[in-house]
């Protein structure tokens, strides 16, 4: 799938500073969709911060957030709580298709593998959210929350 390929791609160049910060060119972009979206095995052949793009335009581009908005509350109100914080995510995460789960984890350990290597590629947890908090999490309406927004 794109979201593996990408991440094992963008994994190969966890140490290009701003990985994620870093935009790449529209034009690249656009012929890099386009060719994936023709079936071209083309990602090895990208630079990293068209790759990293084309990921955040996956997340934002779903016809639903990956997040569902009616878990997004719950989910917010989950990593509040003490002790019983896992127990929480993991009844909310019930509520989740098994696919939209296995996705979910898959990249978050991705996300978590680039933060460790926050000392080469400037890109710690908090970066990491600024960038894909607006990406993953937007309203029924597909407005997308702001970077200033998810920061304060």
């Amino acid at each position: 799938s794109f979201l593996v390929d990408s991440c094992e791609y963008l994994e190969e160049h966890i140490h290009t500073e701003g990985l994620f910060r870093k935009s790449g060119s529209l034009v690249r972009l656009k012929a890099l969709k386009s060719k994936l979206d023709q079936g071209e095995n083309c990602l090895s052949a990208a630079l990293p911060c068209d790759v990293a793009g084309l990921l955040k335009q996956f997340f934002r581009e779903l016809p639903e957030p990956i997040l569902p908005p009616h878990l997004q509350e719950g989910l917010f109100k989950a990593q509040q709580l003490g002790n019983e914080k896992k127990t929480a995510t993991v009844l909310l995460s019930c509520l989740m298709a098994d696919r939209t789960i296995e996705a979910l984890r898959y990249f978050f350990n991705f996300l978590r593998t680039v933060s460790l290597r926050s000392n080469e590629n400037r890109m710690d947890s908090s970066n990491l959210a600024v960038i894909f908090a607006p990406n993953l999490l937007h309203s029924n309406e597909n407005e997308k929350m702001s970077a200033s927004t998810e920061k304060k």
